[in-house]
């Protein structure tokens, strides 16, 4: 019985306690009531019509800095993140080697130099001196006719007249046609050799440059496709009222396989273009080096050819009168025929100063030149090297990465240092055929970050690509966006929304976009009948409102409010919004929410 009426009490209290709550909010202020709509009145203001795409920031410019020849790091003067300036050495390599070859071509340079100027100062003062200590001598054995006359004599008489004849056939006749021949052959291997260099070279620098103008497009091409990959994940995120933990994991794998696809054409395009650099200097140098070669065969045979000097087959007929003239001496003849050889024999002596004393030939000096210039080429191209040992900035930027360690040679599939110009960013995006004919260069353009979206940003169009891509079936352009940074706190790949300004009035009748539907190619509105409900509290508002559905003639409009150029409405008219959300304001559209834009 006890527990009968227990139960009973129970069920009592939690009646009048159910009971009690019903009539508690039956009793409930009409202003807890929240109304299903909005009222809103049209404003006058500025309006601009905008175009909207979206992106990422990206520096104006990346450099993989390499060092160009191999070598061992001794010095690495820079960190990442500094600052730098065009010229700054950043690192060094060991240049210990080099430096001895440096010398060596200095040395080589010197000795080339050495032999021109030999050339064109002629013969020394000793030298001189000793031809005409000859020509004395001689005029001295021209006094001397008498002598005894052995076997001996004669025979070495007719061993120097064998002597001289021999010397001056060898001068009368020439140089030998097979040794022309052979010059010949070397000039004419040499100009093949140049220009195989010539034809070789420009193929490689060619191929090397369209290398880097293929890895150039494939990089574009696959930066698209991940800017179109990213965007999309982005509206399923919003779609499923989540973040990027929200997606279907198959999605999260293609947009960063999508992005590992971009850093790699990167790395390509920075290779390719090391590559062409490459190439170009290679040509430069190939080329340097088969000209002297050409030049040195041309001095080769115009030596060759060039006719014995008249001094030198005077001399050598003089010896052969001398020893001619003695050698009859010495057999009987008379005296005339020992004072004819002392005879020659000054002539002999005189040939030979004169000789001394002569002017070089204009192909000795040509082939002195040749020397120089090969000489000075491997000067060049040792002291280039040395220069190629030390890094340096080639532009002002920020040190963004740096794989080099001391006593190490730096890493081949790394690059070197990558330097970025963070002075100003790019925001490369793609606009619809429909509306890229709205679009010219230098309009300006907002940009909000939806890492930083109280910063404000401006930057213009600077560039509108000439060339479609089909992108899902739909064509588009490449259009590029500048802007200047303005803050340390924006960061390379930075997602960026870009509001182009295609046109703009400083005082319009605007509504907001939510308040306009479009229904079979028209543009209409809802507008309260009673217009002096725009100005009711929300508590006194009623449940549905009676209102009047008109078609409007709109102008400028963007994504947050229309112009509107009916007569129709004006700043009294109460318009009718279905639906509420707090997040957003009627002519500024959604706040940012947890440095997001919604």
């Amino acid at each position: 019985m006890r527990r009968i009426i227990f139960t009973l009490a129970g069920l009592l209290l939690v009646i009048g306690l159910a009971y009690g709550g019903f009539v508690l909010f039956q009793n409930q202020p009409d202003a807890a009531r929240t109304p299903t709509y909005q009222l809103v009145r049209p404003e006058r203001g500025p309006v601009q019509s905008t175009i909207n795409a979206s992106g990422s920031m990206q520096p104006r410019e990346v450099l993989n800095l390499d060092f160009s020849i191999n070598g061992v790091v001794i010095a690495v003067l820079a960190d990442v993140g500094q600052q730098v300036q065009p010229g700054d050495v950043l690192a060094r390599l060991d240049t210990t080697e080099l430096d001895l070859q440096v010398e060596q071509a200095r040395a080589s340079l010197a000795q080339a130099r050495a032999t021109y100027e030999q050339l064109i100062a002629g013969a020394t003062s000793e030298e001189i001196e000793r031809a005409e200590a000859q020509l004395v001598q001689a005029q001295a054995q021209f006094q001397q006719t008498q002598g005894s006359i052995t076997s001996e004599d004669v025979a070495a008489a007719r061993a120097q007249l064998t002597e001289a004849q021999a010397r001056l056939q060898v001068l009368e006749a020439g140089t030998e046609q097979t040794d022309i021949d052979t010059a010949r052959a070397s000039l004419a291997r040499a100009r093949t050799n140049l220009q195989a260099q010539r034809d070789v070279l420009a193929a490689s620098k060619v191929q090397a440059q369209s290398q880097m103008e293929q890895a150039a497009n494939v990089l574009r091409s696959r930066q698209t496709e991940y800017s179109n990959i990213y965007w999309d994940n982005r509206e399923i995120e919003r779609q499923n009222g989540g973040g990027f933990d929200s997606l279907a994991q198959s999605l999260r794998d293609r947009e960063e396989e999508a992005l590992r696809v971009v850093e790699n054409a990167e790395a390509d395009l920075d290779q390719a273009r090391v590559a062409y650099e490459q190439a170009q200097q290679a040509e430069i140098t190939g080329i340097q080096i088969a000209e002297a070669e050409v030049v040195q065969a041309q001095a080769s045979l115009d030596a060759l050819l060039e006719p014995a000097d008249p001094d030198d087959i005077a001399a050598a007929r003089a010896q052969v009168a001398q020893a001619q003239a003695n050698l009859t001496r010495l057999v009987g003849q008379e005296r005339a025929g020992s004072l004819a050889a002392a005879s020659a024999a000054i002539a002999s002596a005189q040939a030979n100063l004169d000789q001394l004393t002569a002017a070089p030939r204009d192909v000795d000096l040509a082939g002195a030149l040749a020397q120089i210039r090969q000489a000075e080429v491997t000067l060049e191209q040792t002291e280039i090297d040395v220069l190629k040992a030390t890094l340096r900035a080639p532009i002002a930027g920020t040190l963004a990465e740096i794989n080099l360690k001391i006593a190490e040679a730096p890493d081949a599939t790394l690059p070197d240092m990558v330097l970025a110009d963070l002075s100003s960013f790019d925001v490369d995006v793609t606009v619809d055929e429909i509306d890229v004919a709205q679009l010219a260069i230098g309009q300006p353009v907002q940009l909000t970050l939806d890492a930083l979206p109280e910063l404000p940003l401006e930057g213009e169009v600077e560039m509108i690509s000439p060339l479609s891509s089909e992108l899902s079936a739909v064509t588009s352009y490449e259009v590029r966006i500048t802007t200047p940074a303005i803050d340390e706190r924006i960061r390379a790949g930075m997602s960026a929304s870009a509001d182009i300004v295609v046109a703009s009035k400083a005082t319009a009748l605007i509504v907001p976009r939510r308040a306009v539907r479009a229904e079979q190619g028209g543009l209409f509105v809802d507008i309260v009948e009673d217009p002096t409900l725009c100005d009711a509290t929300p508590a006194d508002l009623p449940e549905a409102p009676a209102v009047q559905t008109i078609a409007i003639e709109a102008g400028l409009r963007n994504d947050v409010v229309i112009e509107v150029l009916s007569s129709e409405i004006d700043a009294s008219t109460c318009l009718y919004i279905e639906g509420i959300d707090a997040r957003m304001q009627p002519f500024s559209g959604p706040p940012p929410r947890n440095g997001q834009r919604q």
